[in-house]
């Protein structure tokens, strides 16, 4: 048996096949989705509070990466190293420049360094996620401020890429008009199969970023399925819960090891190792069926990150951790 845990997704789907089979009925897949629009961005922004005159979607959070990249990329974009590799990909399709600041050894990032690199390059646009992908961390409120106020002052926007925020904490976010929030509803809900994405925006930033938006970027049956999720609150509550148990199991996973190999704390639906050791622990759960996401990336040469799976699959895992462990000391 082969379980990929490479890829952030989630172990199962959250619907059932009644739910399902219910859904794509009752979906009028001969109309356009204007009702369905509107019923799912006012789900959405009740369930967060906020405005759903600031909230638009797209065909997943890629979708407004690229239009992003469209509409504010011009001037350059900068970004962290590591970071979610298709940041540099999307900037490279529109021939944007594109600059990363390094993280340090232990995979942190220097606040000092990022603003310094913010002023010699003047870049249009920063884009950092968070938390963070590839490291699992969530960035402090007054870290996301700063480059918020920074970019601000250099009339350049900072975008957010909120893909795990649901797995980490909740924080005071930055309201200067300058900054875009992208989310998506492929990791905790489990839906990254509809392809939907999320960007929240203010003021002329907003008019801005959904100029170029089509007039039905998702179409009916995703928008109820996922309004479906979403109207259910108990049952959205039982699958966050799933979502959190599966995560914390996989932290407790790896505190076996925490002496042999570097173990990041992690905010997200995975857990980020480092270390000599690293990558044959990797390669020692592969040989065993678990396949964990490697890089060939000269910084992340060492580096081993693993996926969340379902709980019945972490008894094995576990005990194949313990086996290696017993190999290594």
């Amino acid at each position: 048996m082969t379980y990929l845990i490479n890829r952030n997704v989630s172990p199962k789907r959250p619907l059932t096949d009644q739910q399902l089979l219910e859904i794509i009925l009752q979906t009028d897949i001969h109309l356009y989705p204007e009702d369905e629009l509107t019923r799912f961005k006012t789900l959405y922004a009740n369930y967060y509070q906020l405005d759903p005159q600031q909230i638009e979607l797209a065909n997943g959070s890629d979708d407004w990466l690229q239009k992003i990249m469209i509409q504010f990329g011009a001037g350059g974009v900068l970004t962290i190293d590591p970071d979610f590799f298709m940041y540099q990909a999307y900037a490279e399709q529109f021939n944007r420049p594109f600059w990363q600041v390094p993280c340090e050894k232990d995979f942190e990032f220097s606040l000092e360094k990022i603003v310094a690199a913010i002023k010699e390059k003047q870049p249009s646009v920063l884009l950092v996620s968070n938390p963070q992908n590839p490291t699992g961390e969530q960035f402090t409120a007054e870290f996301l401020q700063t480059l918020a106020d920074e970019m601000a002052a250099i009339k350049g926007h900072f975008v957010i890429d909120e893909a795990y925020i649901e797995f980490g904490q909740e924080y005071v976010r930055p309201q200067n008009e300058n900054v875009i929030y992208v989310r998506t509803l492929s990791k905790i809900y489990g839906l990254a199969g509809l392809r939907l994405g999320i960007a929240i925006a203010k003021g002329k930033t907003f008019e801005r970023l959904t100029r170029i938006n089509h007039p039905y970027p998702v179409n009916n049956l995703a928008l109820n399925i996922a309004s479906a999720l979403f109207e259910n609150r108990d049952q959205l509550a039982e699958w966050l819960s799933y979502q959190k148990a599966c995560q914390a199991q996989l932290v407790e996973a790896f505190q076996q090891v925490s002496d042999l190999i570097q173990v990041k704390s992690t905010r997200t639906n995975f857990v980020f190792t480092y270390g000599e050791k690293a990558r044959d622990l990797g390669a020692f759960l592969a040989k065993h069926g678990f396949v964990a996401r490697t890089y060939e990336l000269p910084i992340l040469a060492e580096a081993v990150r693993y996926s969340i799976m379902d709980l019945a699959q972490y008894p094995e895992f576990e005990r194949l951790i313990k086996e290696w462990r017993e190999l290594n000391v």
